[in-house]
């Protein structure tokens, strides 16, 4: 039976904990409000421990746990001895997230693939307003190596999922690269099951069709021709390919 004693040990400890918790928020809001006034960018390196703990008088433990939690999110990376510096933003933090959703059952294969349509459509719109001549080549000399690569599942599933991360690049718009790179590791292990089904068969030739349309819309700057590409990329092959997957899912 728990006694006064330790009804009183324990709220103390809630108490702690609560202004602990506290402590860090401050920290971590003071960090962010840092970041932002001086304009800090990756590669630039925060102040050191003991100069947060004495400009915010709070302990040390209390900045590094603060610290953590940044480095969590994916703002900053630590290293003992150093100062925390400003990383490259990346697709691992939301891949985490949808990852998570797909492992407990709040979101499946198909919410994605319907989610990525809609972004893809706009996103090779944007690239074929945007790309550059080095975009072109580039995109031209993936997707012939993609026709050569018809009997290799694995490597034509590479370079799928190169040629869409290269889309995302032409648009010049980061925030397209950093979404397919999230998706991309979400769906790599499903899009080669699906591609290795169909190696070698017609439905796959036809997957490269629609590739080879939506890059020469692209190099061709007709955005709307890159779009319906795209669109019927994800209508009729991306999803054809998927289909007993999704349907698997569906089922169980």
């Amino acid at each position: 039976m728990e006694t006064k004693a330790d009804e009183a040990v324990d709220g103390g400890a809630r108490a702690g904990g609560a202004r602990a918790n506290g402590l860090v928020d401050h920290v971590i809001d003071y960090i962010y409000r840092h970041v932002a006034d001086e304009r800090l960018r990756p590669g630039a390196r925060l102040p050191s421990e003991t100069k947060l703990s004495l400009t915010l008088g709070v302990s040390r433990p209390v900045v590094r746990e603060a610290m953590r939690t940044l480095a969590a999110t994916g703002l900053v990376e630590m290293a003992v001895g150093k100062r925390a510096t400003i990383v490259p933003v990346d697709g691992e933090m939301l891949s985490r997230v949808i990852g998570n959703a797909l492992l407990t059952g709040q979101a499946d294969t198909r919410n994605i693939l319907e989610m990525r349509r809609g972004i893809e459509i706009t996103m090779v719109a944007l690239a074929a307003e945007r790309r550059s001549d080095e975009d072109a080549a580039d995109l031209q000399g993936i997707v012939r190596e993609m026709a050569t690569k018809l009997g290799n599942a694995k490597r034509y599933a590479e370079l799928d999922l190169q040629l869409h991360a290269r889309l995302a690049r032409a648009t010049g718009n980061p925030l397209y690269t950093l979404l397919i790179d999230a998706f991309r590791q979400l769906i790599a292990a499903s899009m080669q099951e699906g591609i290795e089904r169909w190696a070698a068969t017609p439905e796959l030739k036809r997957v490269q069709d629609l590739h080879e349309n939506i890059v020469a819309a692209v190099v061709a700057r007709d955005p709307g021709a890159a779009a319906g590409a795209m669109a019927q990329h994800f209508d009729d092959a991306l999803i054809k390919i998927l289909a007993p997957i999704v349907a698997g899912e569906a089922a169980g």
